[in-house]
């Protein structure tokens, strides 16, 4: 059985896969990569790809998992992943149990990219097996779910039409899944089988939001998308039972009483439902400390150099989860009015970002207050008897010192940018993106430039899926003459997000100068 993922995506293959509890191998083909994920009676349990990044060595170097010398002793980089595998098992390198953990997070991370793809090739073998006898732990829906949120709107809109009928799984098991809080509530709207569209008027949020969740929350297992069936479990031997059990008529209308729900959503006055309603104290929490923000930016919670749809979806979601319509019935009169104060400050940050001309003149002012001269040599430029600022957690202090890291970067103030974003990492050093941005600043510095390598490299450790951060790292290399190093740092990268240009870019333009 074979297809295109264009028509078929990896994800949608594997939901398949485990709803009717399939075996076999998926063999995907994008141009020279190639890929293989293994499933037993609906299970994950492998996958590889022919990618250097994605080999056992490289990782276990990557993650720093076992000490180089050592590694070096038992592994050579031309010995495949069973070998490795058998080499650190008997030379004591590692238990059984650290290895399958090994594997299970080199296979996860050789997922991340694969989820991503929208074209290329997919060839299902029922009677191929993986010929490892270890049992590793890989939770397939929470990758499909994070894979339904990253894909383009576009190509969702795709896969997920108005008139298809979507249905709740009875008894379904969220098997620990974080959903955002959009989805959680777009979950609680759907109680019998619905068209698409009828689930998007529920929720009242805008269509591609809305089409996301619900592509999220079908891939996750938590609803089912009853059209049709499924092209693996047909060509599959002894699956007709299964799919005869599982595919029972869907209703073809909603129910009188959800289309008055959904009516009544989008005027605002039916009652929000009981698992939304017992987090209104969080949520109440969450709007107040948002309104903290030191910037317009961090108050729609977007970068400085967003784009102007992407501002406008921030603004949207916030307006769905934090407007004083629905806590007007959980909460006295003086509550409900700081409510309504606080998102008013979130309005006028949208009503300003959303002008260029205000945006312009905004932006200018925090460039401006960015390139204030520092008061001493030791600190950034902020005055730090400044109530407000110190009455700030260290984590929100941190944020707001990014945000005038980013902009002095902006403008080229790449000093006071430094400064910035080396309190920011201090205060908190979890956070990868200050050490990202606070390498990339050292690395504008000739003097500076080897303590750029470990603030990226730090970045890195902490958030291992970022293909930004390898991008960032191969633009220093290359600043160094170290094209080699380079050019394997933005493979990483490609293996991490096929999608990202700049780094497909500025491997191309190596390639041609050699």
């Amino acid at each position: 059985m074979n297809g295109q993922l264009s028509e078929i995506p990896l994800a949608e293959l594997l939901r398949e896969i485990a709803d009717e509890k399939l075996s076999g191998a998926l063999r995907l083909a994008r141009a020279r990569v190639k890929a293989a994920v293994y499933a037993q009676e609906g299970a994950l349990v492998f996958a590889s790809v022919n990618l250097r990044a994605h080999r056992l060595t490289e990782c276990l170097r990557r993650w720093h998992a076992i000490d180089e010398d050592l590694l070096a002793a038992i592994v050579t980089d031309a010995m495949p992943d069973r070998e490795v595998g058998a080499s650190l098992l008997a030379t004591g390198a590692c238990t059984q149990p650290e290895l399958e953990h090994w594997q299970s997070r080199q296979a996860k991370e050789s997922l991340h990219p694969l989820l991503l793809w929208t074209d290329g090739e997919w060839h299902f073998e029922p009677r191929a097996r993986w010929a490892e006898d270890s049992q590793l732990t890989i939770r397939l829906a929470p990758l499909l779910m994070e894979s339904a949120r990253r894909l383009p709107a576009h190509f969702v809109a795709s896969r997920l039409r108005d008139e298809e009928m979507i249905a709740p799984v009875a008894a379904g098991d969220p098997d620990g899944l974080e959903l955002l809080p959009a989805e959680a509530f777009m979950l609680s709207r759907i109680v019998s089988p619905l068209r698409v569209h009828d689930l998007i008027l529920i929720g009242g949020l805008p269509k591609e939001q809305a089409r996301q969740f619900i592509y999220a929350l079908s891939l996750g297992g938590l609803l089912r998308r009853t059209n049709g069936k499924g092209r693996l479990a047909s060509a599959t031997p002894g699956a007709a039972a299964i799919i005869a059990t599982n595919d029972q008529p869907a209703t073809e209308q909603p129910a009188r009483a959800q289309i008055e729900v959904a009516r009544t959503a989008i005027e605002g006055t039916v009652a929000p439902a009981a698992d939304a309603t017992a987090n209104i104290p969080f949520e109440i929490d969450a709007l107040l400390t948002r309104v903290c923000a030191s910037t317009h930016y961090e108050l729609l919670g977007v970068e400085t150099d967003a784009a102007p749809a992407e501002i406008k979806g921030a603004y949207y979601a916030l307006a769905k989860r934090f407007h004083p319509d629905r806590f007007r019935r959980a909460v006295e009169d003086a509550t409900r009015a700081r409510i309504e104060q606080a998102f008013g400050k979130i309005a006028q940050a949208y009503e300003i970002l959303k002008s260029d001309k205000d945006r312009a003149a905004y932006d200018l002012r925090l460039s401006a207050q960015a390139s204030a001269p520092a008061p001493n040599a030791k600190g950034p430029a902020r005055d730090t008897s400044n109530a407000a600022f110190n009455a700030l957690s260290p984590q929100e202090q941190a944020g707001e010192l990014f945000q005038q890291g980013l902009a002095a970067s902006k403008i080229g103030n790449h000093i006071s940018a430094i400064k910035f974003f080396d309190e920011a990492a201090r205060l908190a050093p979890a956070e990868a993106r200050y050490h990202a941005y606070y390498g990339r600043a050292l690395a504008h510095g000739e003097r500076t430039r080897h303590r750029a390598e470990t603030e990226l490299r730090t970045a890195i450790h902490l958030d291992e899926r970022n293909a930004a951060y390898h991008v960032m790292l191969a633009e220093l290399y290359q600043t160094l003459k170290q094209f080699h190093r380079a050019a394997s740092e933005l493979e990483r990268a490609l293996a991490l997000d096929p999608q990202s240009t700049a780094a497909r870019v500025m491997l191309e333009r190596m390639k041609e100068r050699k």
